[in-house]
């Protein structure tokens, strides 16, 4: 029976991230992965020349996330095109985000100085309280406060944007401001995202660890409350009902990437203490899903307001199917993801909960109609190649990022009375956007392993 010191499940950024550091720290490390391609919920599949980068994505990194992650393994990240404006749609036309606080810059650069000023711990003092009452406690400026929830609209996906919290969005603009002397940042990587988690997956086998993809982990296997083995199935099944061919392998530590939805198919509940699993179940309700439908379309010309074609164009309530979302030109970033000449978009109309599939049916016809008003010089038969549907719903973006359920009211990231049991997840305890919040939690993980700080990450902000 094979032996590791760590066992990471999942091949996205946070099992990327643990495992290529554990490796380079000297430890025998296994990362397994159920899909065929590396990267979790930001991975990128070829599709008839182009590559759908799954749910659509941009980095939030403004250098001490998964940028230092990738450094420190060996790799080079590079910051590839950023986003320049944010067109927004108000009333019946598009807008420059600029237009809602071009009068109140003395009041934002308030703002800027004050969230300058306050460590990062003080955030977890404004895990239950709203953005905008944290906001209206420093400024009377409707320009600042909307400068704000819009920006949070296109980084993370709440269907009432003032329902939003203030620790989780405050944190990032603060590292944005400190970092990049912005409000809000994003880039598309060098390379693709294949290329991004490929560099990653090379950080773990460079340095001694080992990758099983297509490797689904069944079971974790705790012996008087110690991490002992993980079981698991390799490999495509040779009948469809083949069930419970499980093989094991042995460790004492394990640094799971699930997200709270499926974690406890893969940790026993009894092995667990009832607080920590009903806080796990209190996040995994359906209700609490950060989801959207969206659509990706290759086009012949590009498919965007007229700003940039790297602009992320955002609305709050689409004149048709009054979602919230978020649309971007992905060869705008990176013209490599479609064949030369044709054009790749993405966009996304965010609802929180899953919903009927009847709801969904519906609503997809009316965002198509939502597009229509949003691009009707680009958005027509005659520019569309082909057009692709996709829920993003099982597995969702996250769990919705509201007051009461983020940051120290999400489990932490060590399993209490389970020795050697972590959890990377950032649907658990984390900071930050998307695909960089994963990877930081597993920078975290991978340091709580450890039992000690890696003096490389001093300077880069995690728990």
């Amino acid at each position: 029976m094979a032996k590791y010191d760590v066992v990471v499940i999942g091949a996205g950024a946070a099992g990327l991230s643990a495992g290529a550091i554990l490796a380079k720290q000297g430890k025998k490390v296994l990362v397994m992965d159920r899909d065929e391609y590396l990267g979790g919920r930001g991975m990128a599949i070829p599709y008839e020349g182009y590559r759908l980068n799954l749910g659509g994505h941009l980095l939030e990194d403004s250098g001490s996330g998964i940028t230092k992650i990738i450094e420190y393994i060996g790799g080079k990240l590079e910051h590839g095109p950023t986003s320049k404006g944010m067109p927004v749609w108000v009333g019946d036309r598009w807008k420059p985000v600029q237009e809602l606080y071009n009068t109140d810059k003395g009041e934002l650069k308030k703002i800027i100085q004050i969230l300058t000023d306050i460590d990062f711990k003080e955030f977890d003092n404004y895990d239950d309280v709203p953005l905008r009452t944290w906001l209206r406690k420093y400024t009377t400026s409707e320009g600042v406060i909307a400068l704000f929830e819009y920006i949070t609209a296109a980084e993370a996906m709440t269907e009432h944007w003032y329902d939003h919290v203030a620790s989780d969005n405050l944190y990032v603009r603060k590292m944005h401001y400190m970092e990049k002397r912005m409000a809000g940042y994003s880039f598309w990587p060098v390379g693709g995202w294949d290329g991004m988690f490929r560099q990653m997956a090379d950080g773990v086998t460079r340095h001694g660890g080992e990758i099983w993809m297509r490797t689904t982990a069944q079971k974790l296997l705790i012996e008087k409350g110690r991490v002992v083995g993980v079981a698991y199935e390799k490999g495509p099944r040779a009948i469809p009902n083949e069930a419970y061919n499980w093989e094991v392998v042995e460790t004492e530590c394990v640094i799971s990437t699930l997200p709270v939805w499926n974690v406890l198919n893969f940790v026993r509940e009894e092995d667990l203490p009832d607080w920590y699993v009903a806080q796990i179940k209190l996040l995994a309700q359906d209700q609490f899903r950060a989801c959207w439908l969206g659509f990706y379309a290759a086009t012949r010309e590009p498919v965007f307001t007229g700003v940039h074609p790297t602009e992320l164009a955002v609305w709050f309530g689409a004149p048709n199917s009054k979602l919230g979302g978020f649309g971007f030109l992905g060869t705008g970033y990176d013209p490599q993801i479609a064949p030369p000449g044709m054009h790749l978009y993405n966009c996304g109309f965010v609802y929180q909960g899953l919903r009927s599939p009847q709801w969904v049916e519906k609503h997809f016809a009316l965002a198509e109609r939502d597009l229509q008003a949003f691009y009707p010089d680009t958005w027509t038969d005659k520019n569309i190649i082909w057009k692709k549907r996709h829920l993003v719903a099982q597995p969702a973006f996250g769990v919705i990022q509201k007051p009461g359920l983020v940051g120290k009211y999400r489990p932490d990231y060590s399993a209490p009375n389970v020795d050697g049991l972590y959890f990377a997840s950032e649907t658990f305890r984390s900071r930050g956007i998307g695909v960089d919040r994963a990877a930081r939690a597993g920078l975290t993980c991978a340091e709580r392993a450890l039992g000690r700080r890696i003096p490389e990450f001093k300077d880069s902000w995690h728990d």
